[in-house]
């Protein structure tokens, strides 16, 4: 990994007001930098009955709904973009469709766009809401090879503030 300051940020963008708000404060502390927007989406393939309570595959549109959710992704990063410009930062948009955990898109995309620096917000969730629903900034700030910093939303749980890893 050669990553520089010429190369760009990672700016993950789920639509949430903590991604935004990640965004907005990376602009305030890197303010001249390029910029690639993520949003990383879904498929539906294999989520079966279990999300789906009483439905069998043959009633699902799974084509369908992969596509709403490309669709979706879309839009999303659309925003994001806005979001980044509005703040000062030069972006590019991509949404993506997980491989896997949304975490390891995020650290895929970062490794191939070689990037200085991933940016992602955080939920503020914290015990056992955290244990039950995971955190992609968690697992990001813990497997990532590069610099990586998670801001966190006025009010989170545990009071904190940014934090680079």
């Amino acid at each position: 990994m050669a990553t520089g300051a010429d190369n760009p940020l990672l700016l993950c963008y789920d639509g949430s007001d903590p991604a935004k708000r990640a965004i907005e404060r990376a602009a305030e502390l890197l303010r001249t930098r390029n910029a690639v927007v993520l949003t990383v989406w879904q498929t539906t393939v294999g989520l079966g009955g279990f999300a789906w309570a009483g439905a069998t595959d043959d009633m699902i549109d799974y084509a369908g709904l992969d596509q709403a959710a490309a669709e979706l992704g879309g839009r999303i990063v659309s925003e994001g973009v806005r979001v980044a410009q509005d703040a000062g930062l030069q972006a590019e948009p991509l949404a993506v469709k997980a491989t896997g955990p949304v975490w390891t898109t995020i650290l895929e995309i970062a490794d191939r766009h070689d990037v200085s620096m991933i940016v992602i917000g955080s939920r503020g969730l914290t015990g056992l809401r955290s244990l039950l629903l995971g955190s992609v900034s968690t697992a990001v700030v813990h497997h990532a090879d590069r610099p990586t910093l998670v801001i966190h939303s006025p009010g989170d749980d545990d009071g904190a503030a940014e934090r680079a890893a």
